[in-house]
């Protein structure tokens, strides 16, 4: 950091200075040079995240330490090769993710078996991929982003990750209030916000923040917790998160919806699931805030280690009254998308069986899927879409199944990625350490060494060290790369 950016930090930390002292101001300049070390979640719809971690460790020569309040998450204090380079991070076997990021998901209490949960403010979606997974991918998730320009980064994470009981939309978050009113087991609301963090990191450099800035965002943040209020069960829970330190974008937003609502909800003590003493304020800047306040979480990033981070837990303990309209409608038909005949889904499962040997109607099942077509294209769609929001426009819906021809099928790769392990035929291996180079880099492998005839067939390729390597097509003399270019 230089001279001018250091001074113009020590300006901003000033206001500060009634609730940190002047060694925590210098602490805090201290740790601006020294780069936060890498988080990954693994991702536990693909991997045993404890086993896999110890297999990466190993592999590729990573130093590694478990995040104590994700059973997913580990930090990597060294790293030969980087964890953003590898095939398993580019087949979504794990996110890269600060540890502080982690938090706001951590938190929740997963308590029904198939919950309804909002993340209003989702992309780029790493929080939305941690909160499939902490609901096995049972409950379903409407991924919202209010911008547009942010759809793209969503739904190319959550099609990586491979969680199905989901859709993406694009909505202001203050009309979900609006619209689905006590719908809600869970709400994430990861507000945008001004990023005052107070330690940069690749994804939130340092900036500058203005007083009225941060009031301008406030007032979109409280509009945002009240909408998020209003979609929430009675009983359900709700998590207030930002990447900033400022107060008045946690604890103020917080304290405005409490004068809104009076006794409409407790703020649960987030440190009972946060192992480190992280309270909130009760004052700033001669303003008092609601004692409950103390039971968020701040985490001042030189005493925690991790990025700058604020969060709180709240839990909804009788009905808001807020005002209503209804939410936009869209026949689903007019998606091209309708559900697939009874003969011809046995013909598509038998199939699949045949040639990977996986159950597909159990996963339906299972999962609580139907099987839709597009065209000649197969999806597998979420059955709480179909029965509690069957005409909410969405952007993207559950997952490419792959691909329907006079009664031939090719997988999706990202059905290939999310189950491949579970294929006990249609596979083929790659023996060499050169081929798996080739592979990796999106080259086809010449003269693959298989004992299957050559007949155009699509296989689920891996190695030696049985990692899933994507789909390949068995042609003659050749095996033809079918990685998509995203990620290669």
């Amino acid at each position: 950091m230089s001279l001018q950016q250091s001074q113009k930090l020590r300006t901003s930390l000033e206001r500060f200075s009634d609730i940190l002292s002047d060694q925590d101001i210098e602490e805090i300049l201290a740790i601006q040079d020294q780069p936060l070390s890498p988080g990954i979640r693994l991702n536990q719809l693909k991997v045993d995240p404890q086993e896999e971690i110890e297999r990466l460790a190993e592999f590729y020569n990573w130093k590694v330490q478990p995040i104590p309040f994700c059973e997913q998450g580990w930090t990597i204090l060294e790293a030969v090769e980087s964890p953003g380079t590898t095939i398993e991070h580019r087949m979504g076997q794990y996110y890269l993710q600060d540890a502080a990021s982690m938090v706001p998901v951590s938190i929740f209490e997963f308590r029904e078996s198939h919950p309804l949960i909002l993340d209003m403010a989702a992309s780029p979606g790493g929080k939305t991929t941690h909160l499939i997974d902490r609901s096995g991918d049972h409950g379903f998730i409407i991924a919202n982003d209010s911008s547009k320009g942010r759809i793209p980064a969503l739904r190319s994470v959550l099609t990586n990750w491979g969680g199905i009981n989901r859709i993406i939309t694009q909505y202001p978050g203050e009309l979900f209030g609006e619209w689905f009113p006590e719908t809600f087991d869970m709400i994430l609301l990861d507000a945008p916000c001004s990023m005052e963090n107070l330690r940069p990191t690749p994804s939130h450099p340092l900036r500058e923040t203005t007083a009225d800035e941060r009031l301008r965002l406030q007032e979109r943040q409280v509009q945002l917790l009240m909408s998020a209020l209003s979609a929430l069960k009675v009983g359900g829970q709700l998590v207030y998160a930002t990447c900033s330190l400022a107060p008045e974008e946690d604890e103020a937003v917080f304290q405005k919806v409490i004068d809104a609502f009076p006794g409409s909800f407790m703020i649960q003590d987030a440190a009972l699931k946060f192992p480190y003493q992280a309270p909130g304020l009760t004052q700033f800047g001669g303003e008092k805030f609601h004692p409950d306040l103390a039971h968020t979480l701040r985490l001042w990033p030189h005493l925690k280690g991790m990025s700058g981070f604020y969060c709180g837990l709240l839990v909804k303990t009788k009905p808001t009254t807020f005002r209503q309209s209804e939410p936009p409608a869209r026949d689903l038909e007019k998606t091209d998308l309708s559900p697939l005949s009874a003969i011809i889904q046995k013909d598509v499962i038998d199939v699949i069986l045949g040639q990977y040997g996986f159950q597909l109607d159990v996963l339906l099942n299972q999962y609580h899927l139907a099987l839709h077509k597009r065209f000649d294209q197969l999806f597998l769609i979420p059955e709480t879409y179909l029965k509690q929001f069957p005409t909410l426009p969405f952007d993207q819906i559950g997952m490419q199944l792959g691909q329907w021809q006079n009664g031939q099928f090719r997988p999706s790769h990202e059905f290939v990625s999310r189950f491949g392990h579970h294929f006990t035929g249609g596979k083929i291996v790659l023996e060499n350490d050169e081929a798996v180079v080739q592979w990796i880099a999106g080259r086809d492998i010449r003269h693959p060494i298989t004992d299957m005839p050559a007949q155009g067939q699509y296989l689920l390729v891996s190695d030696v060290h049985n990692r899933n390597l994507g789909i390949g097509k068995l042609l003659p003399k050749r095996l033809r790369n079918m990685l998509p270019r995203q990620s290669i």
